[in-house]
């Protein structure tokens, strides 16, 4: 199993400091969650495989909406990885 960092800001001059994953592969997005489409969220989730776990800060650093949870979980899940959140666990 291979744990993997998911990281999001919403804009160019902020940074992820706040969003502590450890020493692990982080993917960070410096763009809003309006949508899914985003270079590191691609890059990351199709960079997963089976067995791995996705760790994300907190719900709203992955997703903007349900409807988006929902669809990046089920893409992560249908590839055999699973997702925490460490601030909602």
């Amino acid at each position: 199993m291979t744990r993997i960092g998911y990281t999001r800001v919403s804009s160019l001059n902020k940074n992820t400091d706040r969003q502590e994953l450890g020493d692990i592969r982080i993917f960070e997005d410096k763009a809003s969650g309006k949508n899914t489409d985003r270079p590191a969220l691609k890059e990351m989730l199709a960079y997963i495989r089976e067995g791995d776990e996705v760790v994300v800060y907190s719900i709203d650093r992955l997703a903007r909406n349900l409807r988006d949870l929902e669809d990046i979980i089920k893409e992560v899940n249908g590839k055999g990885a699973s997702v925490t959140f460490l601030t909602e666990r």
